[in-house]
């Protein structure tokens, strides 16, 4: 059963995140942020707890009639308390939308007399209609039937909620679940010393790019001229460490990807080529190529041959040149034929009796043949499992700059290049330590038990049984689990996915990984990976293909 929360949790989820940041920024907040606070902690209880509540609703506009909230004991003095220290308005002027927005149909319809030209009008209309200049009578007369309350520093609070979450996606409802006892997190530090936004700098470049987000988002697509004036803003000096600068960069692709449906290619390049994210390369061939440019979009995909962000970018490169080569007679760059996937894994046929699921139906088709404990459908979770354990002092080593708030499952730079650059010395600890399989047996199974529950990017407790690890760490060889960490630690946002379905642990030793395809399914490129990398370093696996019985 879930715990009851009290009814002002919300308060107390505030303070927590208003006490993070003045513990962790007060040094860098500019005036206004530190006045911000000290406000809020002027306030009474009651007050606080309003504000609170309107702080964490949609929009800045509120009727003092809508307001009934039963753990504020005087709402009117809250009202004013707030006013005093300027944090509601009363008396602020209103547009017409806002104002409208504050009524629902009926109530509109009733301040008009109900007239019948009107009643058959759906509400976009009647707003359409009612927001008109010409009835600013009719607005006073609305103003005049309820007292309205203006929310104001907003930002100052989004920005709060910035610092500590690391971004404006995330909201209270994160507080709501650790208190639930939904997710327990790892301990780690986050003080001064170890702070994500290490100056007032960087914390308004992160707050203007989230202002552009806003801009682009809700800004007409097509306006290419809205979109150079986003760019003109878009800071270029954002350190490659600070927490804007994937943000930002990532904001410069989809740029250039608008203006590149919007028929803008020029602009388009020229965005791509300051990006350093893919898949921005892989845009600006496939642009050259549709211009006709075939000679220099090779060149390009050469590049990328060379020096691969990804395994990604690579399998497109390769695949791409050898294509636009031979529509244009041209010869591809040497490294496109070896560069591409040809491996053929080996392939059981099976026909099963009809399941829900075509990867259950293969495990219990092995188990019939080994034994109830010889195939267990696994997909992602065993390996990724085995290695979160094995990583767990890595990903949660004390990396400045690695965690914004106290209740984080991974560090923000987790998916990152950098990841594994900033931890190496942690990283070289974690090899010494399985230098036999002794070694990560006593890891893994060490970590399940003392870590069971708390978040991990990598691992899923709940397709996690012990019994299941310590067959897999007596049957999978070292040097396997060593190859398929070196393949993670590679790629740790894209190689986490695509491993077979099933681990079988046949009668005589040994295992084998088997992904499973049904009816009219093929192998995703990320599998095809997968395959090929076992392919080249001996780790037994195959595909089953399986085709259902007639009833």
């Amino acid at each position: 059963m879930l715990p009851e929360l009290p009814q002002d949790y919300y308060l107390d989820n505030v303070l927590t995140l208003l006490g993070h940041v003045r513990r962790v920024y007060a040094d860098i907040l500019d005036p206004e942020q530190l006045d911000f606070l000290a406000v809020f902690d002027a306030l009474d209880d009651d007050a606080r707890r309003l504000y609170v509540r309107l702080l964490n609703r949609s929009g800045c506009w509120f009727r003092q009639d809508k307001l009934h909230y039963a753990e504020i004991g005087d709402l009117a003095a809250a009202i004013e308390r707030l006013v005093s220290h300027g944090c509601l308005a009363t008396d602020a002027a209103i547009e017409p939308a806002d104002l409208l927005s504050l009524y629902t149909r009926p109530e509109l319809l009733d301040a008009l007399g109900r007239p019948a030209q009107l009643r058959g009008l759906r509400r976009a209309q009647l707003d359409e209609l009612l927001a008109d200049d010409s009835l600013a009578d009719f607005h006073d007369q609305l103003r005049q039937r309820n007292p309205l309350l203006q929310v104001l520093r907003q930002d100052e609070y989004e920005l709060c909620q910035m610092l500590f979450f690391g971004n404006l996606s995330q909201s209270m409802t994160d507080f709501v679940l650790r208190d639930l006892g939904l997710y327990q997190f790892e301990s780690y530090r986050v003080d001064q010393a170890h702070r994500p936004y290490r100056n007032q700098l960087e914390i308004r470049q992160h707050w203007l790019i989230h202002q552009l987000e806003l801009l682009f988002r809700l800004g007409d697509p097509g306006d290419s001229e809205a979109l150079a004036e986003i760019l003109d803003y878009l800071p270029a000096d954002i350190d490659a460490d600070a927490p804007a600068w994937r943000k930002s960069e990532r904001l410069r692709h989809d740029i250039a990807r608008q203006l590149e449906r919007n028929g803008e290619l020029d602009a388009a390049l020229a965005l791509y080529r300051q990006c350093p994210l893919p898949p921005s390369r892989e845009r600006i061939i496939r642009i050259l190529a549709g211009r006709g440019e075939a000679e220099t979009a090779l060149q390009r995909c050469a590049e990328i041959l060379a020096q691969p962000l990804d395994d990604e970018e690579a399998q497109f490169a390769a695949a791409f040149a050898l294509r636009l080569a031979r529509r244009n007679r041209l010869e591809p760059p040497a490294a496109a034929r070896p560069a591409l996937i040809d491996h053929q894994p080996p392939v059981v046929e099976l026909e099963l009796a009809p399941q829900d699921s075509v990867e259950l139906a293969v495990a219990a088709h092995y188990r019939e043949l080994d034994g109830e404990q010889s195939c267990f459908y696994v997909e992602n979770s065993l390996f990724n499992g085995v290695f979160g354990l094995w990583l767990w002092d890595v990903i949660f080593a004390p990396v400045s700059g690695a965690f914004y708030h106290p209740f984080q499952y991974r560090p923000r730079d987790f998916y990152e290049p950098g990841f594994i650059r900033r931890r190496a010395a942690q990283l070289e600890r974690a090899w010494r330590e399985i230098g036999d399989i002794h070694g990560l047996v006593r890891i893994v199974e060490h970590r399940w038990q003392a870590k069971h529950g708390l978040m991990n990017p990598l691992v899923n407790w709940a397709a996690l049984d012990l019994e299941l690890l310590r067959r897999a760490l007596h049957r999978i060889p070292l040097r396997d689990w060593r190859m398929i960490f070196e393949r993670l630690l590679l790629d740790l946002r894209n190689h986490r996915a695509g491993l077979p379905d099933l681990v079988r642990f046949p009668p005589d030793g040994g295992y084998e990984l088997i992904e499973v395809k049904g009816p009219g399914d093929s192998l995703q490129k990320n599998q095809q990976r997968w395959m090929n990398y076992f392919h080249a370093r001996d780790i037994p696996h195959r595909l089953a293909r399986v085709t259902w019985q007639a009833s």
